[in-house]
């Protein structure tokens, strides 16, 4: 398939095959990955490539606690089942064969050091500088479900797990100063492909 064609097919996939990715696969998906345009190739992306079923369940267990303790706080006890409903999209990971745990390493480019010594809160550089390291790892992200598409499996990028960060990074031994930023499960597709709808250009293009 060319470019466009691997763009335009790719979708969000949530429900997996249970057939393994051999680590081939793996590794060609993350070569791709790593091709990603980033500020000033630091390539502060990382990846786990989490297979064992019992490091998955544990990672799911992470999330459900953590949703159960949201649920119970008291600020949101008129939400508690708002909360409780996110459950099945947020640990749906747990039932791929592969799971991708993506991390950042977080980088300070030369004009974030200089806005801090002029006195700019952490705050006031994100606004200024909109962290290119996650920008970096946004664009690795997006050439990683393209590529798991082009060698014929589904993925999804999530986000929703890393309500348990803290708790997934023990899970995983990640090691400071490396942060999970997201999650992307990756298998063959157990059922036919729902491509979702696009605005139209005039709706999010705009020429001056």
């Amino acid at each position: 398939m060319d470019f466009a064609q691997a763009i335009e097919g790719r979708c969000s996939v949530r429900q997996y095959l249970p057939d393994p990715v051999p680590r081939a696969d793996v590794e060609r998906m993350i070569a791709l990955a790593t091709r990603a345009a980033n500020a000033a190739n630091q390539q502060v992306w990382r990846f786990i490539a989490v297979e064992d079923r019992e490091t998955l369940l544990a990672m799911r267990r992470a999330v459900e606690d953590r949703l159960d303790e949201l649920a119970a706080r008291p600020e949101l006890a008129a939400h508690a089942r708002e909360v409780r409903a996110t459950r099945p999209s947020a640990t749906f990971f747990a039932a791929a064969p592969l799971c991708m745990a993506v991390l950042v390493v977080p980088y300070a480019s030369r004009m974030d050091r200089l806005l801090e010594l002029c006195g700019a809160t952490q705050q006031e550089r994100d606004r200024l500088r909109q962290r290119p390291d996650l920008q970096s790892v946004g664009a690795a992200l997006q050439v990683l479900i393209t590529a798991a598409y082009t060698l014929g499996y589904g993925a999804c990028w999530m986000t929703a797990p890393v309500i348990a960060a803290e708790q997934l990074e023990q899970v995983l031994g990640v090691e400071q100063p490396a942060r999970l930023v997201a999650l992307v499960p990756i298998g063959r597709p157990a059922s036919a492909l729902r491509r979702s709808s696009r605005l139209p250009l005039d709706a999010v293009l705009s020429f001056r």
